[in-house]
């Protein structure tokens, strides 16, 4: 038989279709604005980074590479000069090339994960200086191939010729005494001489008085381990000639300065003595440190971002695995956040996010991650949980917390907040798998109004595709 749907039922369908489109489309409009808002907020970090310091940025999808003018100054060329890892190279000297490009390479497709080397460029009007350059893998693909990469310099042609000149004319100590003291006195590094038989000072320069925080007279008898550490605690050789990286010089009242030192062996009259020239590095260390930091943080809320946050959900999934433990993702947003910027402004909006980063760092435990992944998106891994009831205590807190009110603009503002968990190995054993699971079952606790809901596999299936293609469209922007 025959069975026709009355025109009224029709129209109903079709009315609540379009209701349910125009909800996505306005959804996807919100979370569009929110992008722009943190890409915008992320270059003028990034901006102030490379107005500040001599950096370089290799963009792996355009093969583009960005100097910074502090950069480009550094060999006398108007910025944008170089634009790509082949003008590069072609400034680099004939000698040191092969060598560089080999390591880039490495550093390309995933061999190694930083690169630090000394080498020489061709300056724009004066002959070649010697630059240091670092870099490290930022962001890499599945299968390890870098994404981007990001770089410093900085020139240390003083410091080579110092090392230089000062070798030469310690092969020549016996008849020029005088001279060697007068350029040890006016180098611009410390320098120590050291008695290799009893491996203690017996000369110094006044740079290495002023680094060290002793006098010339308390350095003068000091065994070398006194002044000079390795980070691991093992001794310093200074029986080879060559430059060893990042020990510890430890000052009279016990600062730590991160040091690069030159060794050479010096026959003087029979005696056999060691000559150190100490390069504090630990300037450079702290913007390399920073740069880190920025890459792999948040710069508002200072917490774990995206590329941070994959990272970590593989180690504790592996941990995991390993330890036989369960694993919960919690992935919340902020109900109705789009309102206190529109009433308040996106200053308020801010303070807002940065308070609730504040109360997830306050709440979780040392062993659980929380991490920004966009707008009012944030995460919490919790690991090594032994049981699965430990889960919804857990979580509750930390929804009992980020709704407290908040003060915004003089203001009580109440936040409340929808949260999805998804669990390891219950749920799926796919890092990727999880955290859609854990953002379905967030969008199924705000359509309910319960706060908190764990996923579930036996969820309706056309139900669980109108919750899950407004997001994927979303993070594929």
């Amino acid at each position: 038989m025959l069975s026709v749907t009355p025109a009224t039922q029709q129209t109903s369908l079709t009315q609540q279709t379009l209701h349910g489109i125009q909800q996505t489309f306005q959804h996807l409009i919100n979370q569009h604005a929110q992008t722009q808002q943190e890409a915008r907020q992320a270059q003028r970090w990034q901006q102030a980074l490379y107005n500040s310091f001599a950096v370089w940025d290799w963009e792996g999808s355009t093969r583009r590479l960005f100097c910074s003018e502090e950069w480009t100054n550094l060999l006398g060329l108007p910025h944008d000069t170089i634009r790509s890892v082949r003008m590069m190279l072609k400034r680099i000297h004939p000698e040191d090339r092969p060598v560089f490009k080999n390591t880039l390479k490495k550093l390309f497709d995933g061999s190694v994960s930083k690169l630090d080397c000394e080498i020489r460029f061709k300056h724009a009007w004066e002959d070649y200086i010697w630059l240091r350059t670092r870099a490290r893998v930022t962001d890499c693909t599945d299968e390890g191939t870098a994404q981007r990469v990001i770089g410093t310099s900085v020139n240390i042609t003083a410091r080579k010729k110092a090392e230089e000149e000062i070798y030469d004319l310690c092969q020549q100590l016996h008849n020029s005494e005088v001279l060697y003291r007068e350029l040890m006195k006016n180098a611009s590094d410390a320098i120590l001489i050291v008695d290799k038989q009893d491996d203690r000072i017996i000369d110094a320069n006044l740079h290495a008085s002023d680094l060290s925080g002793y006098s010339m007279k308390e350095l003068m008898g000091m065994e070398r381990c006194q002044l000079l550490k390795n980070p691991d605690g093992g001794s310093i050789p200074c029986q080879d000639k060559g430059l060893i990286r990042d020990m510890l010089l430890i000052s009279r009242h016990g600062q730590q300065h991160i040091v690069d030192i030159s060794r050479t062996t010096v026959h003087v009259s029979g005696r056999h003595l060691a000559q150190c020239i100490i390069h504090d590095v630990s300037e450079h260390k702290a913007i390399e440190k920073r740069l880190q930091h920025l890459a792999h943080h948040d710069p508002l809320t200072g917490l774990p971002n995206r590329i941070l946050f994959r990272d970590r959900l593989q180690h504790a999934l592996h941990k995991a695995q390993r330890n036989n433990t369960l694993l919960a993702l919690c992935f919340f947003d902020l109900d109705h956040f789009k309102s206190i910027n529109d009433s308040f402004g996106h200053d308020a909006g801010d303070r807002v996010l940065t308070c609730i980063a504040e109360r997830l760092e306050k709440t979780i435990r040392a062993s659980d991650t929380a991490a920004r992944l966009a707008g009012d998106e944030f995460v919490v891994i919790l690991e090594d949980l032994e049981h699965q009831d430990l889960i919804q205590p857990i979580a509750s807190k930390i929804l009992s917390r980020i709704n407290q009110p908040i003060t915004v603009a003089r203001q009580q503002v109440r936040v409340t907040s929808s949260l999805g968990i998804s669990l390891y190995p219950l749920d799926t054993l796919d890092s990727d798998t999880l955290l859609n699971q854990a953002d379905t079952a967030m969008y199924r606790a705000k359509k309910n109004g319960s706060g908190l809901e764990f996923y579930t596999i036996s969820e309706d299936l056309d139900q669980e595709s109108l919750d899950l293609w407004p997001i994927t469209q979303k993070r594929s922007e």
